[in-house]
């Protein structure tokens, strides 16, 4: 059983080469503990950001709460006085579901995958 007092979230940034966005991989729970293992890293991420499009890739996101909802809500609003955008890809069912109840697809762009994402922006461009 897993130790309530210790997080299992792990982040990867990836920033793509001759590319316009910037992918940030969640692995395991965002929710109080994980945000504060991940938290300045992002900020800092963030702060600094020279691509349009920072990607969140929830495909190994297990489980969000409240907090780490309301910190993606902070980024979101962060990124936007940057003129940056926040997008969603690969959402579990559960988490999809989460994020939707809560509203957050009304401000954060959903995508099923990052093929999606990308055709979507080659679209626009």
């Amino acid at each position: 059983m897993q130790d309530p007092n210790v997080s299992n979230l792990i982040i990867k940034i990836d920033v793509r080469k001759n590319s316009d966005y910037t992918i940030v991989s969640f692995d395991g729970d965002l929710d109080k503990l994980g945000l504060e293992l991940i938290r300045q890293q992002i900020d800092e991420l963030v702060e600094n950001l020279e691509t349009t499009y920072l990607i969140y890739d929830f495909a190994n996101l297990n489980f969000i709460n409240s907090e780490g909802i309301g910190y993606i809500i902070t980024i979101y609003y962060r990124l936007l006085k940057k003129e940056k955008i926040l997008v969603i890809v690969n959402a579990s069912a559960h988490v999809k579901d989460v994020l939707q109840v809560i509203g957050i697809n009304e401000m954060v762009k959903l995508y099923d995958d990052l093929k999606a994402f990308t055709e979507a922006i080659n679209k626009t461009t």
